[in-house]
């Protein structure tokens, strides 16, 4: 992205003022979680059971559970723990170990990039000593290259991960089943509860979570919007993480004073970056909505509710949307590559759109060269050298290579 003809006045004013942004924390982990909902069934052929209602990162004691799911078919609830790295004692002591003590009956699994036995025996003695428990435990071995798209989605921006996951499915086995220890019996059925939600409106812990349950449905695109939130019956505000330290996106179906609204807050510690921002309260009035209100270190805009409080629920998507398409190219520090005219709309299944996919392609393509001049079957070379642009093309040339290898062998 040589010169800077097309570089956003806004953009280069944001790497003004005696610092650029921090690199944040690393979201392999959430991203896998990520991954893990999007394609179930990678999870589901491993473990035998269906997986439904999916929450990421939900509150557990004082720790927090990656993914959790519940199978319909067995009612019995399933707790997952990623782990990158190989397995340790802290996951075992703080993670693992909490788990298997509450749970009565259930599904349990460690995934880690390889398993110390010493982990294994200390959980296989533990469910041992305790045969009342209905609780089936399984380690899975992540395959190394799925480490590796996950290091290379962690450095796209937030926007342009949820479309480009289905790279994962490019590894052969994704995961590998290196133990299991089951003590629930085949035909047990548990009691967990698989009917729908029922919603009570009066009850605001209700409307938050019906309403982050339609902002995943929509905006599923933002990462942030995935991880589960605690619902108090005390705040008429929920809060979403933007992706950097001490700023929050937040909204309202109907705040104190009778108004819906999204915002996006600055912290103390943000204080620069919020009075930058209302610089050019102009530009963000004509990107993210005309009636924008800045003030306490908060950029927001409000609307009375709508008498459907579904539809004061798609306000608020379209609005958060806005917000998020914005700001989040900023937040991350990519701005000072961004043209006047922002992104293109977000959450759109394409990977060949935006120069983090075109990154993508390039670390992820196969070695043209190498299969032109190698000894490979002139079809098969045909076949591997195809491009995939997206995840409609990649299971065409999956099914190309299956044929294939079917005919040929």
């Amino acid at each position: 992205m040589g010169g800077t003809g097309n570089v956003s006045p806004f953009s280069v004013m944001m790497k003004k003022g005696g610092s650029t942004l921090p690199k944040q924390r690393s979201e392999k982990e959430m991203i896998l979680n990520l991954y893990f909902k999007k394609y179930p069934d990678v999870l589901e052929r491993i473990l035998g059971v269906d997986l439904s209602q999916i929450e990421l990162e939900i509150p557990y004691g004082r720790k927090k559970i990656d993914f959790y799911a519940v199978s319909k078919h067995k009612r019995v609830e399933v707790f997952v723990e990623i782990q990158l790295t190989p397995s340790d004692k802290a996951h075992l002591k703080e993670k693992i170990m909490p788990i298997l003590q509450s749970l009565q009956e259930g599904i349990v699994v460690w995934t880690a990039q390889r398993f110390d036995t010493a982990h294994l025996s200390a959980v296989k003695a533990f469910l041992k000593a305790n045969p009342q428990k209905y609780v089936n435990f399984y380690g899975l071995e992540l395959h190394p290259e799925v480490i590796k798209q996950a290091e290379i989605l962690d450095n796209l921006s937030p926007l342009n991960i949820w479309s480009n996951l289905w790279r994962i499915n490019k590894v052969a086995q994704p995961l590998k089943l290196v133990y299991r220890h089951e003590q629930m019996p085949n035909a047990h059925i548990g009691r967990a509860y698989v009917g729908e939600y029922r919603y009570d409106f009066h009850r605001i812990e209700d409307v938050k979570r019906c309403l982050m349950e339609y902002l995943r449905k929509h905006l599923a695109f933002f990462p942030n919007i995935h991880k589960t939130k605690k619902h108090s019956a005390y705040s008429l505000t929920i809060s979403l993480g933007a992706g950097i330290s001490g700023a929050v996106y937040q909204l309202s179906c109907r705040n104190q004073q009778g108004k819906a609204f999204v915002g996006i807050h600055f912290d103390q510690s943000r204080e620069d970056m919020y009075r930058r921002f209302r610089l050019h309260k102009s530009l963000i009035a004509k990107k993210v909505h005309p009636n924008i209100v800045m003030e306490n270190r908060s950029i927001r805009t409000y609307f009375e509710p709508y008498a459907d409080l579904f539809d004061t629920m798609a306000e608020i998507k379209d609005v958060l949307e806005k917000f998020i398409q914005f700001f989040t190219p900023y937040l991350h520090g990519s701005g000072a590559e961004l043209p006047d005219e922002l992104f293109g709309e977000a959450g759109k299944e394409s990977s060949s759109q935006g120069e983090q996919g075109k990154i993508v392609e390039e670390v992820m393509k196969l070695d043209r060269e190498w299969l032109r001049s190698s000894m490979i079957a002139p079809r098969l070379a045909e076949i591997l050298l195809e491009e995939v642009t997206d995840e409609r093309a990649f299971l065409a040339k999956q099914e190309k290579l299956s044929e294939y290898l079917i005919q040929r062998f």
